[in-house]
């Protein structure tokens, strides 16, 4: 297994649990494991890693599928992932749903346990991989949590600038009308003082001139 298929587990994995846990929750429970209550991510990571690491009854294959719908779904939040660092596979590649499922039959590979393995040294050093495994999951799920709130705070930040922008656009506009219907206003009333003023020079009539 290579750096790049375990990270891009990790991160597909990771974003999973962060955002369909429901998904995950009812996967595990497919395959035996159940919460007593609304899983913590902790708890999804513990029971997600035991369960690749025992797979004996198809869920690795089972997770495969379900963050290869999960992808899907969620395109548009996997590319922007992409672009800020996160290791993922490319979603328009045409082989995309494959290495997905290559990626997380790697990483299942990689934890688990060999049946004609029984000495120490190997149940130690899969326990070893597990653990880290579990230390890297929590640590990229804080990561993209980070940057989830890094990415709402700048749509927050261009929703109030456009907001702003519309609202000064509509007092330009405003501004404008008044200051047309005061010019509107102000000619009349030059008009009419015109008027009024040729009106008082005209001569009156005098009816005792001859």
């Amino acid at each position: 297994m290579t750096q790049q298929q375990y990270n891009e587990a990790i991160n597909l994995i990771g974003h999973l649990i962060l955002t369909a846990s429901d998904t995950l929750t009812e996967l595990l429970a497919h395959h035996g494991v159940g919460f007593e209550t609304a899983p913590t991510k902790r708890q999804l990571i513990d029971a997600t890693i035991e369960k690749l690491k025992s797979d004996t009854d198809g869920f690795t294959k089972g997770l495969a599928k379900l963050v290869d719908r999960h992808i899907d779904i969620e395109v548009d939040s996997m590319v922007w992932l992409r672009k800020v660092g996160f290791d993922l596979p490319d979603a328009e590649d045409a082989f995309f749903g494959g290495l997905i499922k290559g990626a997380i039959g790697a990483i299942g590979g990689l934890l688990k346990k060999k049946k004609s393995n029984n000495n120490n040294s190997s149940n130690n050093v899969f326990s070893s991989q597990a653990m880290q495994a579990k230390r890297d999951l929590e640590l990229q799920i804080q990561r993209m949590q980070e940057q989830q709130r890094r990415r709402d705070e700048e749509r927050r930040r261009e929703e109030a600038e456009r907001a702003r922008l519309e609202r000064e656009a509509q007092a330009k506009k405003r501004t404008q009308t008044m200051l047309i219907i005061g010019g509107v206003v102000l000619l009349v009333s030059l008009v009419g003082v015109a008027l009024f003023m040729s009106r008082s020079k005209a001569p009156m009539y005098n009816p005792s001139r001859p």
